[in-house]
């Protein structure tokens, strides 16, 4: 006993004497731009590597603060200027500075819209930061007809399967897939100019391997035509089977300039069968003054998984349609996110269709034809009646 205390103790005298310091390594300016062929603008996002001397913290994810938000370092007040193949050269405006409400640091927009790119030749994109800090980089723009406006379907899940065709565009390196998905996009590069989806895909972007489709839910699909810089970068950087070690092409810095071109663009309506006493529409009843003060009229529930065990929850998925109040100017039609087990209900009505913003949760019953219950955040006794 006394041996094994005196080896511990000059095991704890040894751990505090070999305490050391380390340095903090450089922190590099990193870049993120894609020139695109649909878009309204081209836009830059500047930013500084983490290094340990600051620490971040950030609210909810703004796709107008993109930089803040999503716990980065924001490179302000830096000059950026792009050369097109033709000789032109423009100057960026940072959106902090075009806002006035100190969002937007970071985010960089040139008055350039994506049907003014010219394709096949070259841009030149060079940044100077506050420090005197310069960063290069090119891209040439890949050929093909840009897809503006998306195609609108109807998706059942279980029925349907999803096959898209492209035409092949000259001087792109490859074709990238998105999926959009409330639990984050699926992605994937193709260098075939077709693809066949079915309704069981999975996404492996994205922890637990959740469907890819969910029922109630608008999905939108792209294909787009890539560069060699947008493809190698992405590969390298967040695919470890595709490819091993960071390709950047970035002077100066580290980042992405690279360009795309959406070729197809599909809007999917996600549905399923509806055979479960939990999936179903179901429209809010009361009162005339209950039902000019409820926040939700309506759900559309789908059974998303069905469990394998008795003591496990079936996961949910729907939309709810909100109701019309004097002041609000988010969405009216939003996502719900939820389980079920032994005829209760918890359901997670979404700000949107991303399955982090949560507005309110409704806890409830099904009793026959109807769902009883209350809201979290807002409170009341609550029913809903199946419509369908």
């Amino acid at each position: 006993m006394r041996s094994t205390r005196l080896v511990w103790l000059l095991l704890l005298a040894a751990c505090e004497i070999e305490k050391i310091g380390i340095p903090p390594t450089d922190a590099h300016v990193a870049l993120h731009g894609v020139l695109s062929a649909s878009a309204p603008n081209q836009v830059v996002l500047l930013e500084r590597t983490r290094n340990g001397t600051l620490a971040v913290t950030a609210p909810s994810f703004e796709v107008l603060d993109p930089v803040l938000s999503d716990e980065g370092i924001a490179e302000s007040n830096a000059i950026l200027s792009l050369t097109t193949p033709s000789g032109a050269t423009l100057i960026a405006r940072e959106d902090a500075v075009a806002r006035g409400d100190g969002k937007g640091r970071g985010v960089y927009r040139f008055s350039l819209p994506g049907s003014g790119l010219e394709r096949g030749g070259t841009y030149h994109l060079a940044v100077r930061t506050t420090r005197n800090e310069t960063l290069e980089a090119e891209t040439s723009v890949p050929l093909g007809d840009a897809a503006a406006a998306a195609t609108q379907r109807l998706f059942d899940r279980v029925q349907d399967t999803m096959v898209l065709t492209w035409p092949s565009a000259p001087g792109a390196r490859s074709y990238v897939v998105r999926i959009e998905t409330p639990f984050g996009p699926r992605s994937f590069f193709t260098d075939s100019t077709r693809i066949r989806l079915t309704g069981e895909l999975r996404n492996v972007d994205v922890a637990g391997l959740p469907r890819v489709f969910i029922p109630g839910f608008p999905q939108a699909v792209t294909v787009s035509a890539v560069d060699s810089n947008y493809y190698d970068w992405f590969r390298t950087h967040s695919n470890a089977i595709a490819g091993t070690g960071v390709v950047n092409r970035v002077r100066g810095g580290i980042g992405v300039f690279g360009a795309l071109v959406r070729l197809r663009f599909e809007e999917l309506r996600v549905v399923a069968p509806q055979t479960e006493p939990e999936a179903g529409m179901f429209r809010f009843v009361g009162t005339p003054a209950e039902v000019a003060s409820t926040p939700y009229l309506s759900l559309e529930l789908y059974v998303e998984s069905r469990s394998a065990r008795a003591d496990q929850d079936h996961a949910l998925s729907g939309r709810a349609q909100r109701r019309p109040a004097l002041g609000y100017t988010e969405c009216l039609t939003c996502g719900v996110l939820g389980t079920a087990r032994d005829g209760r209900i918890e359901l997670a009505l979404l700000s949107g269709w991303y399955a982090r913003d949560t507005t309110d949760v409704f806890i409830g019953e099904i009793r026959g034809d109807t769902i009883v219950g209350s809201y979290r955040v807002s409170g009341g006794g609550v029913h809903f009646v199946r419509d369908r």
